[in-house]
């Protein structure tokens, strides 16, 4: 078995989470780990699966009809100036045990390898004596335990969300780039796959995007971009 490693893409937000959910879709049938990373064609704002939309509209000054719902939990993310990532585990294959803390920890750990190579020192924000409720605002102004920081605690520089079914699970990610400096993204995606391969225990193996990829990703971009979708997640 290997952990399968898709060309990088640039495409706007509902091309972007279509892209995601097909590869989630995929896990049923395939028991191969599955990784990509992308950016986005311009600067735009996603937000989390059980955020509400007006709350998001008030506090971004955005329009919904120009903000990304994700399929993943999360707070709002500002998108255009990050490194994105996606992260497929499906429940045939062993990662697919590991619990989400944990994954959650093991994967801010790779990130955190990776940045070091670049002589960028991180740490991991400390879990909170107890456990606050509520759903997370803006990702990157409220970290949580898990979080990937800069050395001082100061900047949240990495986080993710997670959706967790029978059949898989789901990494949405993304890095700030905004306080790295001399970021080189090929090395950096070279270090984390490296990173992340050790961790699910299977040699990265890159693959093209197959022939009827787009054809099949096609409803999935429809839903993203709907306002059914946007507004009330619902399906079309």
């Amino acid at each position: 078995m290997s952990f399968l490693t898709y060309p990088d893409l640039s495409e706007g937000g509902p091309e972007n989470m279509a892209t995601d959910w097909w590869l989630f879709e995929k896990a049923a049938s395939e028991a191969t780990p599955k990784f990509r990373a992308y950016s986005w064609a311009s600067e735009e704002i996603s937000f989390g699966y059980g955020q509400k939309w007006e709350w998001v509209e008030e506090v971004t000054g955005a329009s919904i009809q120009n903000l990304v719902r994700r399929p993943t939990g999360g707070g709002i993310v500002k998108h255009g100036k990050d490194w994105t990532y996606c992260l497929v585990l499906p429940c045939g294959h062993g990662s697919f045990a590991i619990p989400s803390l944990s994954l959650y920890e093991l994967i801010h750990q790779a990130i955190g390898a990776a940045l070091a190579n670049q002589s960028v020192p991180t740490v991991l924000q400390p879990c909170p004596a107890s456990k606050t409720k509520g759903i997370p605002g803006d990702c990157f102004d409220e970290p949580v335990g898990k979080d990937l920081m800069s050395q001082d605690g100061k900047l949240k520089l990495a986080g993710a969300a997670m959706k967790r079914s029978r059949q898989a699970v789901l990494v949405q990610g993304t890095i700030d780039l905004r306080p790295i400096a001399n970021f080189d993204p090929k090395r950096y995606k070279k270090d984390f796959v490296w990173a992340l391969s050790e961790m699910v225990e299977e040699k990265a193996e890159a693959v093209e995007w197959p022939e009827n990829f787009l054809s099949e990703r096609n409803p999935f971009v429809e839903e993203f971009a709907s306002l059914e979708w946007r507004r009330d997640r619902k399906r079309i």
